[in-house]
């Protein structure tokens, strides 16, 4: 009864048949518009007698209507709800006329009209009253101010049941993106800060937000949100996860990909370190317990062997639910999943050396609260209750195999977002870097010369990579020195190769240690470099589509409509095609462009291992590299090439 609770902590020594506390309950019905909380207070038992004694006082009729009405053998509840609905907003009162205004009054004044939508089962109409009535008034309350709280928490546990029984995707169908929006910023405003809505609630609210902008496919939106609150999501929820990771792939966000990517891989090394110390852990906790039964043993010795509770209790903890045989297992020989339960096990039954009230069932079914606590004093029972609370801080929830398989899946899913959405962010980048190079690097250079560097440099290379190479692919990689001619086909490619191999010799010349002239001039050339990957590709799939009746739509990123599926060779797929359009599609469609000997993954393998090589680098638009940097990556661009050409098939 929050009505009455409120009136005593007011008035002190008021009583529930008071004419004061009578008037209370009007002022909430009818200036608050608390409809549904002065009907909890008349449902009351003990408030019938208070009615029955006010029937004759006009000024509480409406009370005595209620109390009537909660009275009555009315057996339908729509017939119930629509008297409740008239008398809180009139007789002419149509609660499907969503745009009428309503006699009520107060901040709470569309609860119970809420409330009805909600408890009818009307799911469409209870979304239009929030965006047209609720969600403008609860956007506009106070959440340092007491009762602007406690509003807000009503209209956010009805939103919360309407939210869980919109779940269901034939009904999440009529939700409308405005609405997740409005959704999304009621809770950025209000909700987020308010205390009297509980950290669960919160958590429960994003969580079901987050499924409704995957469905909706607000996918940035979504990733928005997550970066927003991510203290409230619970990365270790797999459906959490599989929503995150489904909005992950079409955000075209390589920051806020990185942020989850990192958030994930903290769950990930919470299991590993957790499987790593299980043994030290198990070995301080029964070590604990075996010295607590050896107090017991020295101070109550007696008693146990005599037929007494301590006995019983000593005899139930330790043997009958297997508590000593346990803490006396080889550890280091069982296998996880057996080292997982017991501990857990061990960390549950600790507790009885610190209070008596906690319950144990034995094997054999057995239900007791062995009070230990009173056997070993208070002191010992904190000392395990610290060293529990320690190691319960460490343990994970149940089900640590299946989270394990399923955070790294995401984790993998995750590292291939990245390496797409860092190549798509790289070509506009590698493109800026070129245009700046354009105004410095004015002098020409001797195609003849640079074309005899060129060759010198690609035959000379050898399959030495941080990726192993099979016997296959050495002898693939070996052939394709001699193939520089497949490389060039695309004039772009040897113009870039070409100039990109003829300065590289000159800085090499001309280098001088810790001049920065000499680390913007080697950001330069490699950005050709980079950029020659970007056009051999883009030349190749031409190619392959003009030899082929018909292949897969390649995915651009366009401005206006996002990520939009075009033809090879289309207008949209020379102006806005990059690196990481590429990389998806080699992903997805790569075994169509390869020989028939070559493993697309492996292909795929030693194009992220290059693009890890420019990401560790730091290069962009506003960097400078190092000599030794771009010496790196101007080696391992150069290997790619040559496995492209390798193992593509034209």
């Amino acid at each position: 009864m929050d009505i009455y609770q409120e009136f005593s902590a007011r008035h002190f020594g008021a009583y529930l048949d008071s004419e004061e506390f009578l008037d209370y309950m009007l002022r909430q019905w009818l200036l608050k518009g608390r409809h549904l909380d002065v009907c909890h207070v008349i449902d009351h038992p003990s408030f019938t007698k208070v009615i029955n004694e006010c029937r004759d006082d006009e000024r509480y009729a409406l009370l005595v209507e209620l109390s009537d009405l909660y009275g009555s053998e009315i057996t339908l509840a729509s017939q119930y709800n629509e008297t409740l609905l008239a008398l809180a907003y009139g007789e002419e009162f149509d609660p499907f006329e969503l745009d009428q205004d309503t006699k009520a009054k107060g901040d709470w004044r569309y609860h119970l009209w809420f409330y009805f939508f909600n408890n009818e089962g009307y799911v469409a109409e209870s979304w239009q009253l929030f965006n047209l009535k609720i969600y403008p008034l609860c956007a506009t309350l106070n959440n340092t101010r007491a009762d602007h709280m406690q509003t807000l928490v009503r209209y956010f546990n009805e939103l919360s049941v309407l939210m869980d029984k919109t779940r269901d995707p034939d009904i999440l169908e009529s939700v409308t993106k405005k609405t997740i929006m409005n959704l999304y910023d009621l809770f950025l405003q209000v909700v987020h800060n308010d205390t009297l809505i509980d950290f669960a609630t919160k958590r429960s609210f994003c969580k079901r937000l987050i499924h409704m902008m995957k469905y909706k496919e607000m996918h940035s939106v979504g990733l928005e949100f997550y970066i927003t609150f991510k203290d409230l999501f619970d990365l270790n929820d797999i459906p959490t996860v599989i929503s995150l990771v489904n909005l992950s792939k079409f955000a075209y966000d390589y920051h806020a990909v990185h942020v989850l990517h990192g958030d994930m891989r903290t769950v990930q090394y919470r299991i590993e370190k957790y499987k790593g110390d299980i043994v030290s852990q198990l070995t301080k906790i029964s070590e604990y317990i075996l010295r607590m039964k050896n107090v017991i043993e020295e101070h109550h010795g007696g008693k146990i062997n005599e037929d007494s509770f301590i006995q019983a209790d000593f005899n139930f903890f330790f043997y009958e639910c297997e508590i000593e045989e346990m803490c006396t297992a080889n550890f280091s020989e069982l296998p996880f999943e057996d080292q997982d339960a017991i501990l857990r096990n061990l960390l549950n039954a600790m507790i009885c050396f610190y209070k008596a009230d906690k319950t144990l069932t034995s094997e054999e079914g057995n239900v007791k609260e062995p009070a230990l606590n009173l056997l070993i004093g208070w002191e010992l029972g904190n000392e395990g209750m610290k060293l529990r609370n320690r190691v319960l801080s460490l343990v994970p929830d149940e089900g640590i195999e299946y989270r394990e398989i399923m955070i790294t899946d995401a984790l993998i899913q995750l590292d291939e977002f990245l390496t797409e959405f860092y190549l798509k962010d790289l070509s506009p980048d590698v493109e800026a870097v070129i245009q700046k190079a354009n105004q410095y690097d004015l002098e020409p250079i001797d195609p003849k010369q640079a074309m005899t560097l060129l060759e010198e440099t690609f035959t000379s290379l050898h399959p030495q990579s941080a990726l192993i190479f099979g016997e296959e692919e050495k002898e693939r990689f070996e052939k394709a020195g001699r193939q520089l001619p497949r490389l060039l086909r695309s004039n772009e490619v040897r113009r870039l190769l070409t100039t990109a191999e003829a300065k590289w010799r000159e800085l090499e010349k001309d280098f001088q240690p810790e001049n920065q002239q000499s680390s913007q001039k080697a950001t330069f050339i490699i950005a050709d470099y980079v950029k020659a990957v970007e056009e051999f590709f883009g030349h190749e799939l031409v190619k392959t589509r003009g030899g082929k009746q018909t292949m897969p739509l390649i995915d651009v990123a366009m401005p206006e409509s996002g990520l939009t599926s075009v033809e090879i060779g289309s207008e949209e797929y020379y102006h806005y095609v990059t690196l990481g359009s590429f990389y998806h599609y080699i992903s997805a469609n790569g075994t169509s462009l390869l020989k028939e000997n070559v493993d697309k993954v492996h292909v795929v393998e030693y194009l992220t291992h290059w693009v890890n090589s420019i990401r560790a680098s730091s290069f962009g638009k506003e960097a400078e590299l190092k000599i030794e940097t771009a010496q790196v990556l101007r080696r391992e661009t150069m290997i790619l090439l040559r496995r492209l050409v390798a193992d593509f098939a034209n």
